[in-house]
Parts: C-alpha cells; sequence; structure tokens
C-alpha cells in the first residue's frame, strides 16, 4: 500500500483527480483507484513516474534500521497483564502530577 498511498498524496497535493492523473499516465482512473485503495501495487517505477506526472520528485534514502520499538514491545510482552497494567497506572500518575505542576 505504501506506493499507492505514495501516489495518492502527490496527487491531492497537486489538487487533481485520479482521472487526471491516469491520463498524464496514459492509462485508466481505475487503474489509479486500485493503486491509491492498495487493490493493486505499482512497481517502484510507476510510483516514480506518478508522483513526477503529478509535479513532484520521489526522494529515496537508506538509513539504519531502528527496531527500539519492537525491543520495547518484547520487554512489554515479557511481563504479566498485572505487571503492565501497574506500569500504565504509574505513568498516568506521574503524567498527571506533570501537568499539576506546570499548571501551578
Amino acid at each position: 500500500m505504501i506506493g499507492g498511498a505514495l501516489i495518492a498524496e502527490a496527487r491531492k497535493r497537486a489538487g487533481i483527480t485520479q482521472a487526471e492523473l491516469a491520463t498524464r499516465l496514459g492509462t485508466h482512473q481505475s487503474v489509479v483507484a486500485r493503486w491509491e485503495t492498495g487493490r493493486s501495487r505499482p512497481d517502484f517505477d510507476t510510483v516514480r513516474r506518478a508522483i513526477r506526472v503529478a509535479g513532484f520528485e520521489l526522494g529515496v534514502t537508506i538509513s539504519p534500521g531502528d527496531d527500539h520499538d519492537v525491543t520495547l514491545i518484547r520487554q512489554e510482552l515479557e511481563l504479566t497483564p498485572a505487571e503492565r497494567l501497574d506500569r500504565l497506572v504509574d505513568a498516568v500518575a506521574r503524567f498527571d502530577r506533570m501537568v499539576a505542576s506546570a499548571h501551578g
């Protein structure tokens, strides 16, 4: 769905309809709709071309992976439900104290 979401974002930013984008690409509105809804996956070159005809460029970078979220999830799953609930209650209490000190 990422490719379709990128196409939809570029199209909306350009202020054009699916039909207008399809015409610029030499395809049909239904094809663009399938991409944008995830019913069909455009290949990378198609995504780049669609974004380009909408008036934008797609910049792509390679960066180091970050599995920090996965690590946190694994740590939480090692806790019992009661322990997770206790942590949540403590976090809410800390947040409430922080808000109260900011306003008072």
